[in-house]
């Protein structure tokens, strides 16, 4: 019974406490304070036990950024580990008091409460970082001469709280289980200073250390002046798995991405192949041990005609044939091998970008080499150790930069076990100076998982074919979406796009159109329209395809003849999409149908 009306009072807490009016008079930020009404049940407990710890009236301070914005936040509400965490200042004083509150033995008691010199809350975070079996409180603070935020974390049990020390700063953060121990890691992302270098920070935690007990450096780009998107969760694929076997429907890509801004991730967030990778991380060892014994790394390997471009090692898109560069399953019902499409189109150039680059693509196994030096290719060998379990680890941050050319790159923040350190397998440096990253791009065209295959993919653009005397602003980009190997050590096109940030779609290219189709915006009239392309004289050929994008206005005043009415329904915009099929002569297998171009055109 004490539990039900507990309950009832927590609810109660919740919904008057995210309003502010009605059932409290708490002050917000920077309002005159005044002293709370005495109310019943747990919300009294709490406000008294706030009351008294502040030494009489308070400020409620709310977080700016992230999913928990409330300045009182209760957490595992009607279970053993009951507790509120209140954010707030008081009447003498403009420094921040942070307050934790459990309930035990039917009754609310104060825990800890700890004092900040920031002048703000930048967001709160719940995560077990200290694998202490209890999800610790993270804190991330701005400060008025400061344009670094810091951070203090939290851990406690039922009977008393303890600070957990950081003394990095950050401009952005996420929180993640990066070096696959089922403990979550803090991952500091800074950008540059006249003293220092942007730079990404992993801090570990142990449940007997206050202060971090293991750190990670990673130099990023110092170009970098913003972190525009930050993605969490599998960057690398489970190499048992070909990439070819995952499928692009309709039903897998129109998902909408989880909002990123805030760079969080769910704590529960699981791989859905999880159980069986660690099968497949056995048969891995296994194979393995054989390529070791034999000195190749290669000579176990079958060749698979539908295996995905990959990054050779000038970083340049390996492919079957000179004309067509297969990378993806083409999303249609009438799928065409890309070998008959290779063939069809060998005369033309291919428009296929550069992916991720890589030194080389394959890990370089070398018997001889006991200290571990780069051998004669570039590529530091594997250790003798060679752990296929580690390999396999796919957990990692993916960062999306605006740079300070007012272009945009993807910065990957990975964990390689093999060598013990924090490192960014799509960006290099060269000659221990020049900056690397294949990824650097003009559209805002951030990453995400854009095939539902459960592993984030990597924008790479590259403008389409185009003669010398076009206008440059009309010709589209060709994005390839990449993901990394982390086996292999080298990255794999997951799907080819041309996307139109403005109008909200992109259109999924189809195998047999890379290098022998071009296409064109035009923004006024909201088109996009695709037209053959002519390698030899660099000139257009016949129209394709045409997309618009109306109003809905527009749509009812607009000649519906021969326009295909396509399946997107957005939300906010509720703008209406059509398409014009246009059939050639000059070269038949590169005619789309209205069930492929219904399986093709995707919301942002």
């Amino acid at each position: 019974m004490l539990k039900k009306a507990k309950k009832v009072s927590a609810l109660l807490l919740s919904a008057c406490l995210l309003t502010l009016s009605g059932c409290s008079g708490l002050a917000a930020d920077g309002n005159s304070l005044l002293r709370p009404p005495r109310p019943t049940g747990d919300k009294a407990a709490i406000q008294e036990i706030i009351a008294r710890e502040a030494g009489g009236a308070y400020n409620l301070k709310y977080p700016q950024r992230g999913v928990n914005r409330s300045a009182i936040t209760l957490r595992n509400e009607n279970t053993d580990n009951e507790y509120a965490l209140a954010l707030y200042s008081t009447e003498n004083d403009t420094k921040l008091n942070v307050s934790i509150i459990a309930y035990a033995q039917s009754e609310w008691k104060c825990l800890g409460t700890y004092t900040n010199n920031s002048s703000g809350v930048d967001r709160v975070l719940f995560y077990d970082i200290n694998a202490d079996k209890r999800e610790d409180i993270i804190i991330g603070w701005t400060s008025y001469n400061s344009a670094h935020k810091s951070l203090t974390a939290y851990s406690f049990n039922s009977d008393e709280a303890f600070e957990m020390s950081i003394d990095e700063t950050y401009d952005d953060l996420a929180i993640v289980d990066l070096t696959n121990d089922s403990i979550d890691d803090i991952v500091l992302l800074s950008l540059s200073t006249q003293e220092t270098p942007s730079s990404a920070t992993l801090l570990q935690y142990s449940d007997q250390d206050k202060r971090p007990v293991g750190k990670y450096s990673l130099e990023l780009d110092s170009e970098v002046i913003a972190f525009s998107n930050i993605v969490v969760g599998d960057v690398a694929i489970n190499t048992e798995k070909k990439l070819s076997e995952i499928k692009v429907t309709a039903s897998s890509a129109r998902v909408a991405p989880s909002d990123p801004s805030d760079g969080e991730a769910s704590q529960e967030e699981k791989s859905a192949d999880e159980e069986s990778a660690e099968e497949s991380s056995k048969e891995s060892a296994a194979e393995s041990s054989r390529e070791e014994e034999n000195a190749s790394s290669d000579s176990s390997k079958e060749d698979d005609p539908n295996k995905e471009s990959s990054v050779n090692d000038e970083g340049s898109a390996e492919s079957s044939a000179e004309g067509s560069q297969s990378s993806n399953d083409e999303p249609s019902e009438n799928e065409t091998s890309s070998d008959e499409s290779s063939e069809e189109g060998s005369s033309s150039e291919s428009a296929m970008p550069v992916p991720i680059e890589e030194s080389s693509g394959e890990i370089i196994t070398d018997p001889d080499d006991e200290d571990g030096e780069e051998s004669s290719r570039g590529v530091k060998p594997v250790p003798k150790k060679f752990d296929a379990n580690a390999v396999l680890s796919k957990k990692g941050v993916v960062v999306d930069c605006k740079r300070s050319d007012n272009t945009f790159c993807t910065q990957m923040i990975y964990y390689d076990s093999i060598y013990d350190e924090l490192t960014d397998p799509i960006a290099r440096r060269k000659d221990g100076s020049t900056y690397i990253n294949s990824t650097l791009r003009t559209e805002a065209v951030f990453s995400r998982d854009i095939n539902g295959d459960d592993v984030i993919e990597v924008p790479v653009s590259v403008p389409m074919s185009a003669a010398a005397d076009e206008n440059g602003f009309a010709v589209c980009n060709l994005t390839s979406w990449c993901n990394y190997d982390a086996r292999e050590r080298k990255s794999n096109i997951a799907m080819n796009t041309v996307m139109n940030l403005k109008d909200g779609y992109y259109f999924v290219m189809p195998d047999r159109w890379l290098g022998n189709v071009t296409a064109r915006s035009d923004a006024e009239t909201r088109e996009m329209t695709f037209y053959m392309w002519n390698s030899k004289t660099a000139a257009l050929g016949d129209r394709l395809l045409l997309i618009s994008r109306y109003t809905e206005q527009q749509w009812k005043d607009a000649d519906h003849s021969g326009k295909i009415l396509l399946e997107l329904s957005p939300v906010k915009s509720k703008a209406v999409y059509a398409a014009e099929i246009y059939l050639t002569s000059a070269d038949e297998s590169l005619n789309i149908t209205e069930t492929e171009l219904q399986d093709s055109v995707f919301l942002n």
